[in-house]
């Protein structure tokens, strides 16, 4: 492998070397060293014989151990305390076979792949080009992506959802409510998804935790909850989840290198969540003070080497704080100027700001609400402040933006289409729009295709019930404001 590929593979080709005994020919340039088991240099098992290196630590500094390892220095893997894997120079380890075999394969193209010409640095592995048909085909091949959510449709129309291999970093000042994005990420993923998730609480504690848990899914207050007064109700929602699949890291001394290192051994690991980031200085927390630029790169690299994504929540909106912290994609919260909201600012490395949601802060049941005004429509000349369409249309317009968005899947093409279409004659204040899809939309909502059985499905599959139900009664445009089922997170009087 070249270094690029053994250092984002790390973690499985340590586990190979473990299990089964293989060892891994890493090529960096002109350098040349095996990654392999233990049984390779028994005297790496003795402590403090060789430099050692936990593995979140070695996948950090990859590139400058493989130089020292070349030069005639092995490099010990180690699982916390636990020496795993040795890095070892070819030479060193009946290496002479192993280089001769290694200069004679070549590597055979798959797909448009191109390869550096066979006559080259015959010492070293050819690197692999992949072209643009290359990237489209995989992207056509696996399909839309449906990573993890925060279960808010406004943002995660704005977001496009949690990305696996991505650090996605909320910063928000402290009593603006950043953690609470972190545990809608979790409930969504681990009680709604069925996925599962490995919250790592450098702040509170697995208590405080099922408490906010419980207050957000049935709407109890948290600060009674906090004192352990809980209703039948509420105890009946703390019983089903104890089989949730959320996993919990509360421990004082957690730290980036020990989320890494516990990671990699949770089966069908879908989402981590870092709860969260301490700007000033606390000598009780690693996740804390200066420590938290060296924390941030190694959040990264597990979500690259897991291919899951990494949420991590840091409780300051610092400019200078955040440009250290280099996250993939960055969610900043601040208040709104209506009060009672909150603007979540989406940015992108290398892109910066390219989408924003507005949520409502709803402290005393520990969650946020989803704020997505109804579509901006003009004025109609003559009717101040009479926009176009009826309550129902823009009910279904804004149900229907996770799907339309893209955000969420599930939806018949047709349908999103209609939906789509709807949701930019209301935007544009385009009537004559609006006429045409009318024998479109009841159609749609006659029919009532079937949904994914969600918030956001039922929300969606409210409204059309509506629609349909004005229709008959003469026309959506006579239609009462109507009201999303009881329970969801999205409904209006919410």
């Amino acid at each position: 492998m070249s270094a690029t590929e053994a250092r984002n593979d790390l973690f499985a080709l340590v586990r190979r070397a473990e299990a089964e005994g293989l060892a891994t020919l890493i090529h960096k340039h002109r350098e040349r060293v095996l990654l392999a088991p233990l049984d390779r240099l028994p005297a790496a098992r003795k402590a403090d014989a060789f430099p050692s290196h936990a593995l979140s630590a070695a996948q950090r500094d990859f590139g400058e151990l493989l130089t020292k390892t070349a030069e005639g220095q092995p490099q010990v893997l180690r699982r916390g305390r636990t020496p795993v894997a040795v890095l070892l120079p070819v030479d060193a380890s009946s290496g002479a076979a192993l280089s001769s075999a290694a200069a004679h394969t070549s590597s055979v193209p798959a797909g448009g792949a191109v390869n550096s010409p066979q006559g080259q640095n015959r010492g070293r592995a050819p690197r692999r080009l992949a072209t643009l048909g290359d990237a489209i085909g995989a992207v056509l091949a696996s399909g839309p992506t449906g990573g993890p959510a925060f279960g808010l449709p406004g943002l995660d129309a704005a977001t496009g959802g949690l990305q696996p291999g991505r650090l996605t970093l909320v910063a928000a000042a402290p009593n603006v409510g950043g953690s609470l994005l972190g545990l809608a990420a979790a409930r969504q993923t681990a009680l709604v998804d069925n996925q599962r998730v490995l919250y790592a609480a450098s702040g509170p504690n697995r208590s405080d935790i099922m408490h906010r848990i419980v207050s957000a899914e049935t709407g109890g207050d948290y600060p009674r909850l906090k004192q352990g007064r809980l209703t039948e109700q509420e105890q009946k929602m703390a019983q089903k989840l104890v089989q949730a699949p959320l996993l919990i890291d509360d421990g004082s001394d957690l730290t980036a290198e020990g989320i890494a290192e516990t990671a990699p051994y949770i089966q069908d690991l879908a989402l981590v969540v870092v709860d969260r980031m301490q700007a000033a200085y606390n000598a009780r927390l690693p996740l804390s003070g200066d420590r938290l630029p060296a924390a941030s790169q190694v959040l990264a690299s597990l979500a690259r080497a897991l291919h899951v994504p990494v949420l991590a929540i840091v409780d300051s909106d610092d400019p200078g704080l955040l440009g250290l912290l280099d996250a993939d994609v960055l969610l900043t919260l601040a208040p709104a100027e209506d009060p009672p909201k909150v603007q979540v600012s989406v940015a992108e490395r290398d892109f910066g700001m390219i989408s924003s949601a507005f949520l409502s802060p709803d402290l005393l049941h520990a969650r946020f609400l989803d704020a997505g005004a109804p579509p901006a429509v003009p004025a109609v000349s003559g009717r101040p402040g009479e926009g176009v369409g009826s309550v129902v249309e823009r009910e279904v317009a804004e149900a229907a933006l996770p799907y339309t968005s893209g955000a969420r899947q599930g939806l018949p093409a047709a349908v999103t289409h209609v939906l789509s279409a709807l949701r930019t004659a209301l935007a544009d204040g385009d009537r004559h729009a609006l006429a045409e899809l009318g024998p479109s939309l009841v159609e749609v909502a006659a029919v009532q295709p079937q949904l994914p059985d969600t918030p956001e499905g039922a929300r969606l599959a409210a409204a059309l019930a509506a629609y349909a139900a004005a229709d008959s009664a003469g026309g959506p445009g006579q239609a009462a404001p109507i009201a999303s089922p009881a329970g969801t997170a999205n409904s209006p009087d919410e």
